[in-house]
């Protein structure tokens, strides 16, 4: 059941974010635009999905993601053994 509790609060987290980052990945319109203004691009990202740099960042924070998970799992079943042991 505390299994369940851990990963609906990482969901919620993980959705939380990513609706933020997409709120502020949209451009503020305005009615005056200037020639001069600086375009809203990421040079960054840019590059790492040119270079493809940017599969190594995914599969490395889906690999510390999928780490935390089994970590709490296994945390879990400790947790619930001792509380067994404790009960008798």
């Amino acid at each position: 059941m505390k299994l369940f509790r851990i990963l609906a609060v990482w969901c919620a987290i993980l959705c939380t974010t990513a609706g933020i980052q997409q709120v502020q990945a949209q451009p503020a319109q305005t009615e005056v635009e200037f020639s001069s203004a600086p375009q809203n691009e990421v040079e960054m990202a840019d590059t790492l999905r040119q270079d493809g740099k940017i599969y190594v960042v995914v599969i490395v924070l889906l690999t510390v993601m999928v780490g935390l998970i089994l970590y709490l799992v296994s945390l879990d079943r400790k947790v619930s053994k001792l509380e067994k042991q404790v009960r008798n």
